[in-house]
């Protein structure tokens, strides 16, 4: 790359990004993604105390009073990953509940929005989960 990496703003990084995926096959492509797929989840599980596992389950929540109903995408002791298509604040406090997947028991905790993207939001539990 002839422009150092620095210099670039943001717009011109995903400009350059998109011509060069634009550029390559479409197995080339694939494994581009396969590959950036991993070092994203290995990212994230390095930082993780628990083991999260994939679970997709209801969930009810509650954010200033406000109701709402999604699903789980992945769940552990600290936390989870909801599913959604609305827009939440980071470091916004929630209360849920839904059912754990080793017995189906109902639990009710509460949380804080620690991480948000165009998928959902990632939820670290105030107390670990006792069983899961």
């Amino acid at each position: 790359m002839s422009n150092n990496n620095n210099t670039l703003s943001s717009s011109q990084v995903m400009a350059r990004l998109f011509e060069i995926i634009s550029n390559i096959s479409e197995a080339n492509r694939r494994q581009l993604l396969e590959v950036l797929e991993k070092k994203i989840e290995s990212n994230f599980t390095i930082r993780r105390k628990h083991h999260r596992r994939p679970y997709k389950v209801p969930v009810d929540f509650s954010i200033d009073d406000f109701p709402f109903t999604y699903c789980t995408h992945n769940v552990s002791k600290s936390g989870a990953f909801i599913e959604t298509d609305l827009p939440f604040l980071t470091n916004k406090e929630l209360s849920m509940r839904f059912t754990l997947p080793s017995n189906g028991e109902s639990i009710k905790t509460t949380g804080r929005i620690v991480r948000t993207d165009s998928n959902g939001i990632g939820v670290k539990f105030k107390e670990p989960l006792p069983i899961l």
